[in-house]
């Protein structure tokens, strides 16, 4: 009977597709939630977002959007746990309604007003994605050693899209998302640094560097960059879905067709059927992650089953691992809607409503309840895995192709790196696949993505690859080009 058990549990793993070699073989767990009480550690009020800026030092943004009376403030904490880090005093729940800090800089103030998000630089700068009605401001705070504080900096994005997602490069550039419409596409703005543009101390209006306009309709909501900017991220809450694109904010972004992130998940027991959309997004340097938060955006009590971040692949797209907020709140508390203690309960926010995520360079995560008021920290039991970037490995050159050509990789043969050159008359979407001398695929180096005509140039590394024949092929709509290279090691 074991034979037949391990006979049949073999057949099993042949005949299941392989996604991916990529193993998360550990779990997720909540280090602390701040409290969600009167007492001296709570936000006070709904908080959808946060801006890290170093291990347990961050600044939570409270932003309840009612329209007859908003309010919206920043709170700054220091070595944070669930108990303590709160800087200064502050009210709760009805003691803060209507209460709308100012950003003062001289005679200059403009009041929070709607929110969203807000990302941390330099180790105490705070910018923040501000809807004030006449100009859509990015306002800087910085966080000092006792409370947040307004800097002189500022930058009017204008017009009347209100702005929601924000992040920061590792040069200062500022990328911002201009929200849309169900029947208008939105955007993605990027500004210079201030260290860059004295628009943001003087005028306080400077036009973007790039003003990237996103492929279809839909409310645009998170945005994230990897540190070199090569890597854009943006997430349409209307569709269900997060674009990449790859370029860098000087010379221009390419939307990458070859990631696919999708949601379609329901909330569960809501009738009729409500569904999650991607909000907040971040990426995360060194292990090259990318953590989408999904959530139904103020979606109340009926969305509290349901709350959750995704680990995704940055080159596919594909779900490695599953943050599952609303499951850890039930194995917790028992239910989706409490939280123990009178709101002191360690370890759990208690209301789902999971709208952004950070993270931190020891690679620990922080995510936030909007309805359960708390800014939450989560830490992976084993070792996180690394993900290699490889879709940046395409260059562009110059001069006008004559013909759609697949040229002969070069060195060849090689050891371990070769460049494969090809060139296309029109725009085109394309794949570029390698195999093996049994035809099995190896890699993808580019996966049915759109490209602008033009020679292109890309370099393959076969280092984990064994010496052999290889092959790769080209592939244009029903059109396809292949040639032999040869590794020798």
């Amino acid at each position: 009977m074991k034979n037949g058990l391990l006979i049949l549990f073999l057949i099993l793993i042949i005949a299941s597709p392989i996604r991916s070699q990529i193993v998360f073989d550990s779990s997720w767990y909540c280090a602390y939630a701040t409290w969600d009480h009167p007492d001296a550690n709570a936000t006070g009020y709904n908080t959808p977002a946060l801006a890290l800026l170093k291990p347990d030092i961050f600044v939570a943004v409270v932003n309840r959007p009612i329209i007859a009376n908003p309010t919206a403030y920043l709170v700054g904490y220091r070595n944070a746990t669930d108990s303590t880090g709160r800087l200064g005093q502050y009210g709760f729940g009805a003691a803060m309604a209507g209460y709308r800090m100012p950003w003062i800089s001289g005679f200059d103030v403009v009041e929070l007003y709607m929110p969203w998000d807000a990302a941390g630089a330099y180790d105490s700068l705070v910018f923040v994605a501000n809807n004030d009605t006449t100009e859509r401001n990015i306002l800087v705070f910085y966080l000092g050693q006792d409370s947040v504080y307004s800097t002189e900096y500022r930058m009017a994005t204008l017009d009347n899209h209100p702005i929601f997602g924000i992040d920061i490069d590792a040069n200062g550039r500022v990328y911002v998302t201009k929200t849309g419409t169900a029947t208008t596409p939105g955007r993605v703005l990027i500004y210079r640094s201030i260290q860059e543009d004295p628009g943001w101390s003087t005028t306080h209006f400077s036009p973007p560097l790039r003003d990237i306009t996103m492929p279809e309709p839909g409310f645009i909501r998170g945005v994230t960059v990897s540190p070199d900017g090569k890597l854009l991220y943006v997430s349409n809450y209307t569709a269900k879905k997060v674009y990449c694109f790859i370029g860098d904010p000087v010379t221009g972004y390419t939307l990458y067709n070859g990631f696919n992130f999708t949601v379609n998940d329901t909330i569960p027991n809501t009738s009729p059927p409500r569904f999650a959309g991607p909000l907040g997004l971040k990426f995360m340097p060194v292990k090259n992650l990318l953590f989408v938060a999904c959530d139904s955006l103020l979606g109340g009590g009926a969305s509290y089953p349901y709350g959750r971040i995704y680990v995704v692949n940055p080159n596919t797209g594909e779900k490695l691992d599953t943050i599952d907020v609303a499951q850890w709140n039930f194995m917790m508390t028992g239910a989706y809607n409490t939280r123990g203690n009178d709101g002191k309960q360690p370890r759990v926010s208690g209301y789902t409503s999971v709208y952004n995520v950070d993270v931190d360079n020891q690679f620990n995560l922080y995510s936030q309840s909007h309805y359960g008021w708390t800014v939450d920290k989560w830490y992976y039991s084993g070792i996180l895995p690394t993900i290699p970037i490889t879709i940046l490995n395409v260059e562009k050159t110059d001069g006008i192709p004559l013909s759609f050509e697949l040229k002969q990789n070069y060195p060849n043969p090689f050891n371990p790196s070769t460049t494969i050159e090809f060139s296309l008359i029109e725009r085109s979407n394309i794949s570029l696949v390698v195999y093996n001398s049994l035809g099995e695929r190896v890699t993808e180096l580019i996966s049915n993505s759109e490209f602008e005509p033009g020679t292109y140039k890309v370099t393959f590394n076969a280092s984990n690859l064994p010496s052999g024949n290889y092959f790769y092929e080209l592939k244009s709509g029903n059109v396809k080009l292949s040639r032999k290279m040869t590794l020798i090691k």
